[in-house]
Formats: C-alpha cells, structure tokens, sequence
C-alpha cells in the first residue's frame, strides 16, 4: 500500500521525532547519547597527538620523566575515554551499558504504541491486507537493535561525535595538502553514492519481500497454535504447510541474494578506493620524510591523523546514508501510527441508554468492502425496536454478518444511515457505542488468562467474581468450572500456562455466552456462534439463551431457519437484501422463499414422532 502522507515525513522533522521520544520517555537518555559522542570524538583524537609527543621526547632527547609523565596521561586518556563508551554501550564482558539499557526500555515504549495503534484501529483495517502490510512494515522499524527508530536515535549521536572529529583533525591534514583532502574526499564520494545505491537497492528487495515475510509468519504462526494442530495431523497437512513454506523462502532467498550481491559489489569498490587512498598518503609521507620536513612524530601524528580524518568522514557519510535508509523505516513506523480511522464521534453514551431499552434504524444503508464492486448490501431499511426478538436468516453469503458488523458499528455504511433512538451512531464516541452491544460470534476466542478473566474481560482484580459464578450458572458451565483444579482462577489454553485447561466445543460456547450475559448489554448478538451444533440443538440454546437475555434486544444470526421460529420477527437476506420479513407462520404462509428454504431444510432434521417439525 503506497502510502500518500510520506511526504510530510522528512529527515530533518524524523528526527526532532525521534529526539522527542526520547525526552519523552527517558530524557536522562539524551545526556548520555551527548556524554557518549564527545568521549567517543575524544577516544579517537587522543591517538593522534600524544603517540607524536612521545616520539619526539625519545628521539628529541626528552627526559625519562616527561616521557612517563606523556605515557601515563596518553593510558589514562585512553582508560576514561573507553571506560565511559563501554559503560554508554557495554562490550564484553559487559554485553549491555547504560544506554543500551534504556534504549531497549525506550523501545518497548514504542512498541507498546504499535500494539496500542493495532487494538484500536478501525475494525475494517485488520481485514484489509494493505493495511496490514503497513503494520508489518511499521514493525520492522522497532524489531532489532541500531534498525528504525532506535537506529536513528543511535546515529544522532554517532554523526555528532564524527563531526567532531572531523572538526579536530582536519587543520592537520589540510597541513599535508590540500590535493590530500581532495583525494579523500574523491574516494568518500565515490564510496558513499556505491553505499547510498546499495542502501536503496536493499530497501526496495525488503519492501517487496514484506508481504512473503507476512505469510511466513502466518505459516509459523499457525504451525504453532494448538487449535490447529488437530487439523495439521488428522488431515496431514505437514506437507501442505511446509511446501508453502518452502515456496515462500525461496522467495525470501532470492532477495537475500540479490542483496548480497548489492553489498558484496559495494565492499570491492571500497577496496579498491581504499587501497588508491593509502598509496597516496603513505608516498607523500615517505617523500616528506625522506627530505626532513616530517620527523617520525610528525610521520605518526599525520598517517593517524588522515586515517581518523577519513575514517570519521566515511563514517559520517555512511551514517548520512544510513539515516537515509532508517528514515525510511521511521517514515512507515509514523505512517502506520498515523493511519486515519473513521470519526469515532464525540457524544457519550447517557447511562440511560445501558439500562433503558432501545431502538436502532437502518435508513437505505448500502455497503460494499473495500475493492469490492458487489454490493454486500444494498438499500436496507429496517428498524429493530426496542426489547424485541429479531432473526437475521438466509444462505451463507447472503450479507448477515455484514449487517451485524454494521449493526455494531466495525463499519460505516457506504450510503445511508444507522440510528440509534433518532441520532446517527456516528455522532456516538465508538468506543461508547460498543458499550452497548453484547455479542458472541461463531468464531470463539478464548485469550489466556483466567476462566474469571475470559468471563469479565477485565482484570482479576477489577472483576466481580460473584457475578462471574451467577453467569456461568446461568451459562450451565459453573459445574465444569467448579471441577477444575483453581475453580476460576483455573488459566485458559496452554499458551501462557502448561497446566492451562482446553474446554471442548460445548464448552467454549457457554463461557462465550456467559460473557455476554457478564457484560449486560441493552443489545445482544449471537452472529451463529452454534455453527457446529445440529439444528434441533442449535434451537435449544437458542431459546435457552433467549430466556436468560429477558427484556434485552436481541438479534439471532442463522442460516438455519428453524432454529430463530420464537423470535418477534424474521428477516430474510438474500444477495444482500431483505427478501422477506415477519413472523416464522407469516413467512411459511407467504409460500415464498423463506417457505421454501424452510421445507428444504426440515427434512434434515425431525420431531422426535418422526413428523418434519411443525409451524409456529
């Protein structure tokens, strides 16, 4: 997904971004970043002036004590200068220093940010693969150490300790000539567009490879999640998996290869570069030599001090480059973060409207998914009253789930309006709108913590553990609860906890309709969350459920249309619109297509007399 705001997204202003990040969340940080790139500029000036001095008193005639006196500040130097870098950035055997340390804190933060961004972004987003190649992308710039944000904030500070070596040294080398510089910064030039080349090069062979990586990862993913290991052996897709698999690494070889080749070609110019570089400083030097204008301090003080001065030149211009490329990775890390979502509306949620029944409208609402050119539904105008009973039948792919995601507001209507008692529900806050919904779907997700967890969806210690017992009794699951080894303090899966329990299907469909009875909502939706249950059975929760709901609204979500004959009222959709609408006898009586689906389905299932169930 190209995305258009990169523009805004300059060097100079990721950057300030990043500083600020870090004097948000750790601004003790910066003083060590500073602390760091002048005793690293320190570090690498030290070798360049005292070797010189200390020649020069040997072979000056100096003193024995001025040269010790030279020999022990030249070691002390060098002690403070790398004592304080190793405590800034650790190195064997101290792996990680002060700044590593918090840098990894500092990312945390970020990453805590991203997941913040996944959670509450737009319902829709998570089911569009653009979008979700942007988070991939978003991910990459936080998911090593000296990559993206960090690798930005870490070259900061490293071009300000360059600059500063460059600052020192270069009164020295302009000494030798200026034809010196000249040659060096010739053999920089060219080194830096072969690198700044390769750089780009490499960016794109990443960004094409994100949408492979993505499908590894959900490969891996899935080869790892125990709801599917069932399916994996029973039906011996390890084959399958792993020829996918395969198939998607040798994708990921090739541009590695390609990558490889980028830089390998890179390093030979700098060879090559190199090796003309030293020719033409160590003659020079010779000659200077050779006719006693340089002494030997002055041949050491100048073969140092051209190689730090390139060295910290080339270093500066490869951390330019490399700013260039971690640029790029912050621009998709603030893109993604920046996504826009849909409105999300400002007005609140009276408390009222959470205990007092009511109403919601569909006003000619017509949708369509993103890319799409079919309608998913079309012109449909409804309303569901308050304390009523409605069921939403009809084929699969006939656009019940799509009105239950509009219904909860996870979409916003191409045209048309939904309101809830007379006011649009885009005027709502979401997240105060979601308030209002209670809801299980046929897909069932049980996250790993606590049975009361799984129930409340709150913290242990914010849930009413009294009114999570009252609603798995309700739910008829309190006697398997009570059976486990900790009751509801008993962890879901084994994700998390080995001893983590796996209840079975039935199961699993009781703790989910306990958790919509926790939250009691004004509106509850069960989008045939008892897919895997046979007719007769189906409608047996469904009415089971349906004493437990009272005086709330309830809308039943069913291709099987037995099962929702209790219900106030039955809507029929049918390629995205309401084909029929009434009551289960007025439909059947209508002998339209709800009759007709009905007598199709009947005799799959029967009365226990042997008679195809009879009409309400």
């Amino acid at each position: 997904m190209k995305n258009k705001m990169d523009p805004k997204y300059t060097l100079g202003g990721n950057i300030l971004y990043v500083l600020r990040g870090v004097r948000k969340y750790d601004p003790s940080l910066l003083a060590w970043m500073i602390m760091f790139a002048v005793f690293s500029a320190l570090g690498s000036l030290v070798p360049v002036v005292f070797p010189k001095l200390i020649v020069d008193e040997l072979t000056g005639g100096g003193g024995f004590e001025r040269v010790v006196i030279l020999s022990a500040a030249f070691s002390a130097t060098i002690f403070i200068t790398q004592g304080i870098t190793e405590m800034a950035y650790g190195s064997p055997p101290l792996p990680l220093g002060s700044m590593s340390k918090r840098f990894m804190v500092w990312g945390i933060r970020y990453n805590a940010e991203l997941t913040y961004k996944v959670i509450t972004t737009d319902y829709a987003n998570l089911e569009n693969p653009a979008v979700l190649d942007m988070a991939q992308k978003a991910r990459r710039a936080l998911r090593r150490t000296n990559v993206g944000l960090e690798g930005m904030a870490r070259l900061v500070l490293t071009v300000f300790g360059h600059l500063l070596t460059i600052i020192a040294t270069v009164s020295a080398v302009f000494i030798m000539g200026w034809w010196v510089l000249l040659i060096a910064f010739a053999v920089l030039v060219v080194n830096f567009s072969v690198t700044s080349g390769a750089r780009r090069r490499d960016k794109e062979i990443t960004d094409e490879l994100t949408p492979v990586n993505r499908k590894i990862n959900y490969i891996e993913r899935t080869a790892s999640n125990f709801a599917y290991g069932k399916d994996i052996r029973l039906f011996s897709l390890k084959e399958f998996l792993l020829s996918r698999l395969r198939g998607e690494q040798r994708a990921t070889f090739k541009g590695q290869n390609r990558a490889q080749k980028l830089w390998l070609g890179a390093g030979a110019v700098h060879s090559v570069t190199g090796f003309i570089q030293e020719i033409a400083m160590y003659g020079w030097l010779c000659r200077r030599v050779a006719s006693g204008a340089v002494g030997i301090g002055g041949f050491l003080m100048y073969a140092v001090a051209i190689r730090t001065f390139s060295s910290a030149l080339g270093s500066l211009l490869d951390d330019i480059a490399d700013l260039v490329q971690q640029n790029k990775l912050v621009c998709d890390f603030r893109a993604f973060l920046d996504l826009p979502d849909a409105p999300s509306g400002g007005g609140e949620v009276a408390e009222r409207l959470l205990r007092e029944p009511s109403e919601i409208e569909f006003q000619n609402v017509s949708f369509r998914y993103p890319g799409s050119e079919r309608y998913a539904l079309k012109g449909i105008s409804l309303k569901i009253k308050a304390g009523e009973k409605l069921a939403v039948v009809g084929l699969n792919g006939a656009g019940k789930s799509t009105f239950i995601k509009l219904l909860m507001r996870l979409y916003a209507p191409e045209s048309g309006r939904i309101l809830l008692n007379g006011a649009d529900i885009q005027a709502y806050a979401r997240d105060e709108y979601f308030r209002l919904f209670s809801a299980v779907f046929q897909e069932i997700n049980m996250f790993a913590y606590t049975v009361a967890e799984n129930v409340s969806m709150r913290e242990y210690g914010k849930s009413d553990i009294e009114r999570v017992d009252r609603t798995l009794e309700l739910a008829g699951l309190s006697d398997k609860v009570s059976s486990l080894k900790s009751g509801i303090d008993t962890t879901m899966l084994k994700i998390i906890d080995l001893d983590g329990v796996e209840l079975s299907g039935g199961e699993t469909q009781k703790l989910a309709l306990a958790r919509a009875l926790y939250k009691d909502a004004p509106f509850i939706v069960l989008d045939e969350p008892t897919a895997a249950l046979d007719a007769l059975a189906e409608e047996r929760l469904y009415l089971e459920f349906d004493k437990l709901a009272k005086n709330k609204t309830a809308v039943y979500i069913s291709h099987r249309l037995a099962s929702t004959r209790f219900c106030d009222r039955i809507i029929l959709f049918e390629d995205g619109k309401i084909a029929e609408a009434g009551t289960h006898g007025e439909l059947v009586g209508k002998c339209g297509k709800y009759a007709e689906l009905f007598n199709v389905q009947a005799q799959y299932y029967r009365s226990g007399n042997g008679e195809s169930e009879g009409q309400k």
